[in-house]
């Protein structure tokens, strides 16, 4: 199941609820929650799922297709272990995607 609202012409809300069932038994479930922001310079999504993992990512596509670039960054809050806690990369895209 899942949501999706748009209370501006550049804010984009959404939520999404998944479940697996065995039976009338629930198994597992997760839900997600965020926000795409639109504006000139590019776009900014977060959200954040049940598993308590927070994702940010910043897009930026030149004119015309030439090239897309996204920075992306994780924190993972359940995670204990030093050093495995926050992730961070950049993508670049060449050409039409």
């Amino acid at each position: 199941m899942s949501y999706i609202g748009k209370p501006s012409p550049r804010l984009q809300l959404f939520s999404e609820l998944k479940g697996k069932i065995d039976g009338f038994v629930p198994q597992t479930t997760d839900y997600m929650s965020g926000f795409k922001l639109k504006f000139a310079e590019g776009a900014v999504t977060g959200y954040m799922s049940s598993k308590l993992q927070a994702h940010g990512i910043y897009t930026k596509v030149m004119e015309g297709g030439a090239y897309k670039m996204e920075f992306n960054s994780m924190i993972d809050f359940m995670n204990k272990g030093v050093g495995k806690k926050c992730n961070f990369g950049i993508s670049i895209s060449l050409g039409p995607g």
